[in-house]
């Protein structure tokens, strides 16, 4: 009982040091300009009263964590700032939470007890973790040009990561239970049925809708794709699992179709229906890499240094990636969000806020997820040779380095 109760400590003490020097980040951003956390504040935030809220929703049709902020600051009377931070922190600490959770039910579906300090440690590298950056190469500064899958200047990418991940997770358990009636969940006890979770899963993905429509637009792409292959294998081997396997298709379209239709809503409002902040912003086919070389001159050495950790873990293990569900959904939806950052854009004066760049960063969350998981999985598994625990020990030294950058990325938004 003791320990426990330590081990609840250790974990509510990381949280709160995370939460505060995020909190003063969140502060000293909104003394910037052109920062995101003040153009959502004091631009967006005033546009959602009484009489102009619809014009508000059509600049920002994702407007959770708008309207947990106004909530605070309108029912709780706490002042405006004090909200913005308060309600960042909180979707901070909630992805914290979600991390530090998958990292001890992976290891505990493989049977193995991951200590508490440990977990929390790497849930805070996970948190916080950012791109290599060396000022002197030429990939665009410490965020735009690399990218991340922690883009904590932004307010509603840090809402939408918690419900990113855990839609990641119910999927993963769900495939499990859909082929093999004896699959026990990792995540979810999915052995007791699967209807309550497809209404889970259709509660959450309306959830990471109203955060940010950037992850519906990478993952139920990268869902519908993994399945499609799947009932194609099942109908060329002729073993008539395919009928069956339609009908769970079926099911998992119907769990994204209420998401879809308020992804279309936010589309429409944003393109056709006045929003897009007011900008010139239309939707368009850019040519090959065309916004992502505004910021970078050297596209496939930005992709590196962001995904140097995943990578890594990809080049020494790439059959997991492969092969098994939560690293081919992970890598599908990487994929896929790379080639909407290549081709996809906005026309006039708004080419240059690379919007549909945010995708790719959620799937880059996905793939680092997985590479994380699955490094933990090789140490305790796979590291009977001195060869086998160097590969594993540099994979962390990898990890540390992305943590370092992470630091000073958080320095950077506090003190400049």
């Amino acid at each position: 009982m003791k320990q426990n109760k330590r081990n609840d400590l250790l974990i509510i003490f990381a949280g709160i040091v995370m939460s505060y020097f995020f909190y003063l980040a969140v502060i000293q951003s909104l003394s910037k300009t052109l920062a995101d956390y003040n153009g959502h504040t004091y631009v967006y935030l005033p546009m959602f009263t009484s009489s102009t809220w619809f014009d508000g929703w059509k600049m920002v049709p994702y407007c959770m964590w708008h309207l947990c902020v106004l909530g605070l600051n309108h029912l709780l009377h706490i002042p405006l700032e004090d909200s913005v931070a308060y309600v960042s922190c909180f979707f901070q600490l909630f992805t914290y939470l979600v991390m530090y959770w998958m990292l001890r039910r992976f290891l505990a579906a493989r049977g193995t007890v991951l200590s508490t300090a440990k977990a929390c440690a790497i849930a805070l590298g996970l948190s916080i973790s950012q791109s290599l950056y060396f000022h002197w190469m030429d990939t665009g500064d410490r965020f735009l040009g690399t990218f991340s899958m922690n883009p904590l200047h932004n307010p509603t990418h840090t809402c939408v990561r918690p419900f990113a991940l855990l839609c990641f997770c119910l999927v993963c358990d769900i495939w499990g239970k859909q082929k093999d009636d004896n699959y026990r969940g990792i995540f979810f006890q999915v052995e007791r049925g699967l209807k309550r979770y497809y209404i889970y899963l259709a509660i959450l993905l309306m959830l990471s809708s109203m955060a940010k429509p950037v992850f519906m637009e990478m993952f139920v792409p990268a869902v519908g794709i993994v399945m499609l292959a799947e009932w194609i294998c099942r109908i060329l081997r002729k073993d008539g699992s395919a009928r069956p396997y339609f009908m769970h298709c079926l099911w998992m379209l119907l769990c994204a179709a209420p998401s879809l239709l308020y992804v279309l809503l936010q589309f429409l409002a944003y393109f056709f229906w006045g929003g897009s902040y007011g900008a010139d912003g239309s939707f368009m086919i850019t040519r090959w890499m065309e916004v992502w070389s505004i910021f970078s001159e050297n596209i496939i050495l930005s992709i590196a240094l962001g995904m140097a950790f995943p990578l890594y873990v990809m080049l020494i293990d790439i059959r997991y990636f492969l092969r098994q569900d939560m690293g081919r959904l992970a890598l599908t939806g990487y994929v896929i969000g790379i080639l909407e950052a290549a081709l996809l854009g906005e026309g006039g004066s708004k080419l240059s806020h690379a919007d549909f760049i945010w995708p790719m960063m959620c799937g880059m969350l996905l793939v680092w997820m997985t590479a994380i998981l699955r490094l933990l999985d090789l140490e305790e598994t796979q590291t009977g040779t001195k060869g086998k625990r160097l590969l594993v020990g540099l994979g962390w030294m990898l990890f540390s380095l992305h943590i370092l950058f992470g630091i000073l990325y958080l320095k950077d938004m506090i003190c400049t």
